[in-house]
Formats: structure tokens, C-alpha cells, sequence
């Protein structure tokens, strides 16, 4: 898997199948090779690239069988793109019991020519007891084994109920199997009874305890009003039969749920039904009708991924997702549980974002940008802080900043519904902010003390706390010991630049108020701060590469700091600590050992020349 955009856990993503590579997010639409309603070859024309189909079906079908078998599975369905077929374990969920084994399945996957093989895994529902889901995952996990997945990639679902444990124990288990694509398996009873709060820390936990090289899929989870929370977090690819099992009851998908056909007096621009009336639906025969409710299901479904795929370039997902999340009660009840994992959202957020922040309402607070504020909030203010409300700040800030540098008190300005340190003005997000006036919060400080002697430097400490809130506690001073020197833009008074003893050390972005290291910043923090802290270690074929300026590819990487924050400055080290080069991290330090292909850092500065070496 490789990233191309990413928002979080949210991600454009690449993989390569045997017919072709396969953009995510996105949805494979479920094909019934019994009764086909929308031809695949017409779906690519909405944005299909991939589509899924029933192995078993075809298997215990003599015709399909036979025509599977001889002239191809992509023949059979009309389809050049990548193909997944499902084992029968639904069937099984459904139905109690298919009449071929695990291995057999697999085998006649292969034989037909599937892109995707599923193993046959043990489904589990919601009500199973906790002892009799853990053996099923042990089960499932054993048939892993058993098969050979040839030039296919194989699919082993994780599976583990709503028992949050047995997920990271599911996904742990097929994470050392070569299973190389990761179905969530087991939901469709609970996306049916919309629990989407449970379905929420089902991902979560599949996600994080699977590698994220590897794909994650949401068997069944292909409805637009839930797809974008999947999205966010971390789920790849969705299937859908919803499309023409709602379209069969006369029922049609929009972005903020299902609506009976005969209820809807105008159509979206993007519906194929958009020219069409109500008594133009009524004159059409049972076929036609459903033809055309399956087509506009599929519209809604490929229209709310382009909306997604938009979201994540944007860097606005989690805004999306929280302002959809009011179409819904059990939206709603899910969005406050995806809340509650903020924190551990946090670790694999941005340093910051290409849009401004945007306060919707105080559930943004949870948001994993404003929950990593407060962290820092919460080092870095001591006692007795001193209270700024923000029209006095705006209105006098040269007054308040002579009273900053006459005190040795935290000063704290008013953002949104709370307090920051007035030191991170610039710096995302609080800089970068759209939302409504801050409401007047009393001031609950103690009186300044009267002013005396200058104590400190603004600008200085300002410079310190961003570094600290970026690098982590005791960078800045490290960057920045006394006597550095901070020029400021003349047109908007902004710092720019930060040297010491005439050699520049870092850069100060107009966009976000973060820092970009010169090789000479690189250098400070390198020899202020040890161990693996802010470090990626390249191995000794690509050290020479770096060196020179060019990039680091994952596939170079033998160690690095957990702790590294996607988008954050990241120091590059040779196996023995020697400096290289400073770059921007292209994921978070816990997602480094995942993947293979694509670029880990993009090197801005090194120890060398570009000369020296030709390109890797």
C-alpha cells in the first residue's frame, strides 16, 4: 500500500492487484452472477475500478461453474479491473453451513482467476459468548495456513464480535499471516440495527493492530451515510449489495440516509433520476425500476466517496464527519464515541493541516488537533497564570506583551471556549481558526504584580514554547539559547527567520507558524537531544543518498522514534547516529515500520551535496 494523501488514519492509498492498481478509498459494488442488474462494464462509467462477487454462487452453479472455469472469471462478468470474490462465509452466517471446505474455496478462487481471494472464516455474530469467539478466531487464523494464495492477494478477515480485545487479537494474529489484505468481517448484523457506536470501536481496533501496509476492507459497511466515519478511521474499501437490495424494496441512498422512492418528489443533480417525476417512475415495469433505483444507489455511493476522497486532499475530514454526524441520532451517538478516542487519534494526526481549524461547536475541542494543544497546555502552563481576554489582547497587545516581559507568570488569551498560551498566537490552530467570537470567560488569575525590570523576551520565549509544542519540551532552548536573533517580516510583523551567531536555524512557516529546520537547526536538535527522539536511521546503502539531499524511502529505514508526528520535521541518521539530513515525515513514527514502497521523509536540507551521488 501506498499513501498518496492522508488526513489521520484517513487515506488515499495505491496497491497493485493482477489487473491493475487500485485507488482507495472506495467501494466494490457486489456483483450477483445469477442476476445481474447493473452490468460491471456500465459501473465503470459511475467510477468503479473494482467490483465483488460470490465464489460459492458461482461455484455451486453448473453453468457458472463451467463458464468460470473455462473462459475466466473477468470474462464471465465483462470486467478488466480487479476482482474480489467472498468464500461463502455470509452464506454460511445466513443460510448454517456451506458444503466445500476451506482449502477448496481457495483453490477454485485461484482457478477462476480472482484478483482477491477470501479464506472460508469462522463468522461471528454479536450475541456469540466471548470463549466461543476467541476459537473462531483461532480457527480462522489456522486457515490461513492451509491455503496457497498463488499470484492472488488473500484476504483473512478479522473478526473478534464486539468484543474490543478479541478485534486487536484477530487483527494481531492475521497481522503475522500472509494474509496481505484485511477484510473487517462480522458487522452486517450490526450495520443493519445501525449500531455504528459498536461498529466504530470495531475499526478502531482492527486498525491500529494490523499492519498498515495492508489494506482494511468493511464487509458490508457500503452506505454513504456511515462511509466517511469509516473513512476517518482508516477503513480503505467498502462493499455494497445495498444498492440493489434497497432499490429491490424501493428504497434509494442519499448522503444522510435511506428514503422510500415514492416519498421523493425531487431527485439530486448528480441522481440519474434527476430529469424524472414521479409518474415517470410509476410507468415503469418492476425491472426497469429497479434498474434505475440500483443506478442512483450507486451514484449516491461513488458521489459521497469523491466527497470523502475531496475531504482527506482538504484535510478537512473530521469537520465532515462531525457535521454529518447530526443526520443521524446513532451518527450522533457513534461521533461521541469515536470522541473518546481522540487521544489515541492524536498519534497518527498531522503537526498541522492545510485548512484552518473550524469550530463547529464544542465537540470540535475533541478534535485530535485541539486535543494535542491541550496536552501541551497542560506541560507547559505551571501556577498562577495570568488570564488575557482576547479584545484586550487585540486591542492592546503591545501593552500586554510589556507586561508579559516584565512577569515570569504563564500569560494564557482566550481561544474558542478556553485558554492557550499567548505564546502560539501564530501557530496552528490557533492561528489558523474560523469560528464564532470567544464567548468572555472571567478572568480567574491572580493580580499582576507591578511592573518592574524587564525579565524576559517575547519574541524569544515565543520562538522557545513553539519549539517545544513542536519538537517536544526542552527544544526550544535548545534551538534557541540566549542571544539568538529573530528578524520579523516588515509588512506583517510576523517572525521569518531565527539565526545564532549569523547562521540560520530555522524558518518559521507563514502558513501553520511551525518551524522548518536549516541543517544548522538539524545540528542543535541532534546533539541537544539523544537517544531515538525525533530520529529516522537509514541503513548504509541509502546513507550516502541522503546525504546528498535525496529522500528517504521506507524501505531504508532499519529504526526510528515511535513519537514522530506526520508532517513534523524528522531528523535522518546513519545506523551510528551520524546526522544526514532533516526532512518532512510523510507518516507518523507508528506507522514507519509498515510500509515498504513510497517515501518516508522528504529531505529540505543535508549534510552534503546533491553532486556527490547519482540518484538511488
Amino acid at each position: 500500500m501506498e499513501v498518496l494523501f492522508r488526513d489521520g488514519l484517513a487515506r488515499i492509498g495505491r496497491f497493485s492487484t493482477p489487473h491493475g492498481e487500485l485507488e482507495t478509498p472506495t467501494v466494490m459494488p457486489v456483483i450477483n452472477p445469477n442476476i445481474i442488474v447493473v452490468s460491471p462494464s456500465e459501473m465503470k462509467r459511475i467510477g468503479v475500478r473494482a467490483i465483488i462477487t460470490n465464489s460459492y454462487i458461482i461455484r455451486r452453479n453448473a453453468e457458472l461453474r463451467e463458464k468460470a472455469l473455462s473462459s475466466g472469471l473477468h470474462s464471465m462478468l465483462s470486467f478488466d479491473g480487479p476482482i474480489m470474490t467472498d468464500s461463502g462465509t455470509f452464506q454460511s452466517y445466513v443460510y448454517g453451513g456451506v458444503e466445500y471446505d476451506n482449502a477448496g474455496m481457495v483453490e477454485f478462487q485461484k482457478s477462476i482467476g480472482s484478483d482477491i481471494v477470501t479464506i472460508l472464516d469462522v463468522f461471528t455474530k454479536p450475541e456469540d459468548p466471548y470463549e466461543q469467539v476467541r476459537r473462531a478466531i483461532e480457527v480462522t487464523r489456522a486457515r490461513v495456513d492451509e491455503v496457497d494464495p498463488g499470484d492472488s492477494l488473500l484476504a483473512g478477515p478479522i473478526q473478534g464480535s464486539i468484543y474490543d480485545d478479541l478485534r486487536a487479537y484477530s487483527a494481531k494474529l492475521m497481522s503475522g499471516s500472509k494474509a496481505t489484505y484485511l477484510p473487517i468481517g462480522g458487522v452486517v448484523p450490526l450495520l443493519e440495527s445501525y449500531r455504528y457506536a459498536d461498529l466504530v470501536r470495531i475499526i478502531v481496533n482492527s486498525k491500529v493492530n494490523a499492519p498498515f501496509s495492508r489494506p482494511i476492507h468493511l464487509f458490508g459497511g457500503g452506505h454513504p451515510m456511515f462511509i466517511p466515519m469509516a473513512v476517518l478511521l482508516g477503513v480503505d474499501i467498502f462493499d455494497s449489495a445495498s444498492y440493489v437490495k434497497y432499490a429491490r424494496d424501493g428504497r434509494l441512498l442519499f448522503p444522510d440516509g435511506t428514503r422510500d422512492a415514492s416519498e421523493v418528489l425531487e431527485f439530486p443533480y448528480w441522481s440519474p433520476l434527476r430529469d424524472m417525476q414521479q409518474r415517470d417512475i410509476a410507468a415503469m415495469d418492476k425491472r426497469e425500476r429497479l434498474y434505475w433505483f440500483s443506478l442512483h444507489n450507486l451514484h449516491a455511493l461513488f458521489s459521497e466517496i469523491r466527497e470523502v476522497r475531496i475531504r482527506i486532499e482538504e484535510q478537512t475530514l473530521w469537520e465532515y464527519v462531525q457535521s454529518k454526524a447530526m443526520a443521524h441520532p446513532t451518527l450522533l451517538e457513534a461521533f461521541r464515541t469515536l470522541r473518546s478516542y481522540s487521544r489515541l487519534l492524536e498519534r497518527y494526526t498531522e503537526v498541522s493541516k492545510k485548512n484552518s481549524f473550524m469550530y463547529l461547536d464544542t465537540r470540535s475541542l475533541e478534535h485530535p488537533s485541539a486535543v494535542r494543544l491541550s496536552r501541551f497546555l497542560e506541560s507547559f502552563v505551571g501556577g498562577d497564570p495570568v488570564f488575557v481576554p482576547r479584545a484586550e489582547y487585540e486591542g492592546n497587545r503591545g501593552a500586554v506583551i510589556s507586561r508579559y516581559e516584565r512577569s515570569q507568570r504563564p500569560f494564557l488569551v482566550q481561544w474558542m471556549h478556553g485558554w492557550v498560551p499567548m505564546e502560539l498566537e501564530d501557530t496552528y490552530p490557533v492561528q489558523q481558526y474560523v469560528g464564532p467570537e470567544a464567548r468572555l470567560i472571567p478572568d480567574v488569575g491572580s493580580p499582576l504584580e507591578e511592573e518592574g525590570q524587564r525579565l524576559r523576551d517575547f519574541d524569544l520565549e515565543k520562538v522557545r514554547a513553539i519549539a517545544d509544542y513542536q519538537f517536544g519540551k526542552g527544544a526550544g532552548r535548545v534551538l534557541f539559547p540566549d542571544g539568538t536573533e529573530i528578524v520579523k517580516s516588515r509588512a506583517t510583523g510576523r517572525i521569518r527567520t531565527i539565526s545564532y551567531g549569523g547562521v540560520q536555524v530555522a524558518t518559521m512557516r507563514p502558513k501553520d507558524g511551525l518551524f522548518t529546520l536549516t541543517m544548522e537547526g538539524a545540528r542543535r536538535l541532534h546533539q541537544g537531544i539523544g537517544g531515538k527522539r525525533l530520529r529516522v536511521f537509514v541503513n548504509r546503502e541509502s546513507e550516502a543518498f541522503n546525504r546528498a539531499g535525496y529522500n528517504v524511502f521506507f524501505k531504508f529505514i532499519v529504526d526510528f522514534d515511535p513519537e514522530i508526528v506526520a508532517g513534523n520535521e524528522t531528523l535522518v541518521v546513519s545506523e551510528g547516529d551520524d546526522l544526514l539530513a532533516v526532512g518532512k515525515a510523510s507518516v507518523s513514527g507508528l506507522e514507519m515500520a509498515s510500509y515498504r514502497k513510497g517515501v518516508a521523509v522528504k529531505v529540505h536540507h543535508s549534510a552534503g551535496s546533491h553532486a556527490d551521488v547519482s540518484a538511488p
